[in-house]
């Protein structure tokens, strides 16, 4: 049994607990509480610290991790998305290191699960035995109709290799399928793959509502993307019906227990409307990538005021400086009112854990779930609000344990 100690814990199922004490036992959360009296000698004071529930990075592209620098320019959008190919392209070394690389730079800076966005020769050996758990969304791209077959096999044999990863105790990752995005995948593939989520009941994320370019092409089927998509020879006439919009993409999703919408940047207000009514459906707000592709302010706050499920992502480092999920929450909460510091963290953790499908699992500081546990310092000025003591700007030494046990501490 391991008794923690800190100067607040953040169960963010309740409110945060001043000198709280956490016991673990087995690496399951066995009680979470106040201490009463003076520490026993086998409890662990750990200071002026703050434990929260382990960091969920609910979007990423773990591939990206050898970038040192996001790819720029930013604009046009098109441009950025053919530096990003290229990159893949001609890049040198093994997916899987890279893989390997991000998860444990995410997991050093507190992120004990992620949802990666998969691609190419994947295995479920990409993943690290050390790391964070994974849940593994396999990339699906098929704009054409003859190239749905072959997608709904890439994603049928992605689900059945990480179930046999898990069944045979390789601590595998959780199967998760990705239509990329309206612009890349059929009308016919995107519901192909809802069908497939239902019947194999795993998460499904899209990305959706990203750009003014991607309304455009579903509006008229003109502009940037259209004609990207001439060039590649991927685009035939009547492949997206014009006057399409995210709303379509949207309403088959509501019948998955677990679907993400990556961005949703350009949600209009009948849509936010329609997420706040499917609460099953989540919206992943990368801010940091948000600012770099100078979008307009995203409606992360109307999402959240209306009752509608957000969650937080860092995307990836062709985008991002790092895979920081505290780095992410950090710059949200510099921009915002204080009364919103709850929701960012509950954003960060629950419900990234429940638009998963882990909620039962991990996410808050729960007796019986997994510990696993982001600890950050906190500045010693600050000791009667815990809400101001944890988004202070200068915290950031932190320390990650997964199943109650510790990976590494760095400065993020």
């Amino acid at each position: 049994m391991t008794r923690l100690l800190a100067r607040w814990i953040f169960p963010v199922d309740q409110p945060p607990i001043g000198r709280g004490i956490l016991e673990i036992v087995d690496g399951i959360i066995s009680a979470v509480e106040p201490l009463t009296g003076q520490p026993d000698s086998e409890t662990v004071d750990l200071g002026n610290v703050a434990i929260i529930p382990g960091l969920v990075n609910a979007h990423a592209h773990l591939e990206f991790s050898s970038l040192d620098f996001p790819i720029e320019p930013a604009l046009p959008f098109t441009d950025w998305i053919s530096r990003l190919l290229t990159h893949r392209r001609e890049r040198a070394g093994s997916l899987g290191e890279y893989i390997k690389v991000g998860a444990r730079e995410a997991a050093a800076a507190g992120s004990t699960l992620i949802g990666d966005i998969v691609t190419g020769d994947w295995s479920p050996d990409c993943v690290p035995d050390d790391g964070p758990s994974i849940v593994a969304f396999r990339e699906l791209i098929g704009l054409l109709p003859e190239q749905v077959t072959l997608q709904l096999d890439f994603a049928t044999q992605h689900i059945a290799d990480c179930r046999v990863a898990n069944r045979e105790g390789q601590g595998g990752p959780v199967p998760a399928i990705s239509p990329h995005a309206p612009y890349s995948v059929c009308p016919e593939l995107f519901h192909k793959l809802i069908d497939l989520a239902h019947a194999e009941d795993v998460p499904l994320c899209i990305h959706l509502a990203e750009t003014q370019a991607e309304l455009e092409l579903l509006k008229s089927g003109t502009g940037e993307l259209f004609e990207m998509l001439t060039r590649f020879d991927l685009w035939r006439e009547g492949t997206i019906p014009k006057g399409t919009r995210p709303m379509d993409y949207l309403q088959p999703l509501a019948r998955l227990p677990h679907a993400l919408i990556a961005h949703g940047n350009y949600l209009a207000d009948d849509e936010i409307d329609f997420l706040a009514a499917h609460p099953n459906i989540a919206t992943v707000f990368c801010p940091r990538t948000h600012a770099f592709f100078h979008h307009v302010d995203h409606p992360w706050e109307r999402l959240l005021d209306t009752g509608a499920s957000v969650c937080i992502g860092t995307d990836g480092r062709s985008s991002n400086p790092d895979y920081s999920l505290w780095s992410e929450l950090q710059f949200l909460a510099q921009q915002s009112n204080p009364a919103r510091f709850p929701q960012i963290l509950d954003a960060g953790t629950r419900q990234g854990a429940r638009a998963l499908g882990l909620e039962n699992e991990t996410g808050t500081i729960t007796t019986d779930k997994r510990a696993d546990l982001t600890v950050i310092s906190l500045e010693e000025s600050i000791t009667t609000d815990p809400w101001a003591a944890l988004f202070a700007s200068t915290t950031g030494s932190i320390s990650t344990f997964v199943n109650g046990s510790r990976i590494r501490t760095v400065r993020s």
